[in-house]
């Protein structure tokens, strides 16, 4: 009986892990790139260099939304061992490919972008001062929240980069915010993914005001959130982090 319970108890657990997804790939303009895998990559050596920051290797979320990891999971104490980043034309597409998203993990799909200090990504954390802005939300529409949204659609989320930012150096930071568990306090999952840009062509904007941690709290209206109250109440949800940067086109 005590193995049969240990064997149900690991079962379990795997099925847990399985559950919750990453981002192996992006693609930009057709072309696919190598994102970070969390089953290889992160007991490579040396470490392979991705433009998709380290994610835990677990797959696991984030439940403290004032914790350092919010900023991008892991490769918030993690940085890649070497500069390396994706191009993407201002007013283009990165396509977001997880590996998978269960059905029913509801809630919102929110974009951020900042501004690198240098042109390499690589050697920033992200996690001080203001320099994030979003620049993109997908929330409840149609009767389906947005996850559900990219977990029908072949788990691929499509982020369109503002036309008018300046070009250079940026980290793009895509999240999926699951709260099905978020009725309670603590019990909304972040599942934060930063991806190091170079952005060509644009204009002159050059947003900011958000910081990561600091914009988000736990007893935020978008993060303590019941989303079993129906229809009426999902389509009133107000996410996190704010309205989109006014101003990009």
């Amino acid at each position: 009986m005590r193995l049969s319970t240990l064997l149900c108890t690991a079962a379990t657990l795997v099925s847990g892990v399985a559950a919750h997804g990453y981002v192996p790939w992006i693609r930009i303009n057709g072309q696919t790139i190598a994102g970070w895998n969390v089953n290889t990559d992160g007991y490579t050596t040396p470490q392979p260099i991705r433009v998709v920051r380290p994610t835990k290797p677990d797959s696991g979320y984030i439940a403290d939304p004032t914790s350092g990891d919010i900023t991008c999971s892991i490769g918030n104490s993690k940085l890649p061992p070497g500069p390396i980043t994706a191009t993407v034309a201002a007013g283009g597409t990165v396509q977001v490919l997880w590996n998978t998203w269960p059905i029913g993990h509801f809630g919102p799909v929110l974009n951020y972008m900042a501004k690198c200090p240098t042109n390499d990504c690589s050697v920033w954390k992200g996690d001080s001062g203001s320099p994030w802005f979003k620049i993109q939300q997908s929330v409840y529409a149609n009767g389906e929240w947005a996850s559900d949204t990219l977990a029908k659609s072949n788990f691929t989320y499509n982020v369109r980069i503002p036309a008018n930012i300046a070009p250079g150096a940026y980290l793009l930071r895509h999240e999926n915010l699951a709260l099905h568990g978020a009725a309670n306090l603590g019990g909304a999952q972040f599942y934060p993914v930063c991806i190091q840009l170079t952005v060509t062509g644009g204009g002159s904007l050059k947003p900011s005001g958000l910081s990561f941690p600091g914009t988000y709290k736990a007893t935020d209206p978008g993060i303590l959130f019941n989303v079993y109250q129906g229809d009426a109440a999902n389509k009133a949800y107000v996410p996190p982090g704010g309205p989109v940067y006014p101003g990009l086109t």
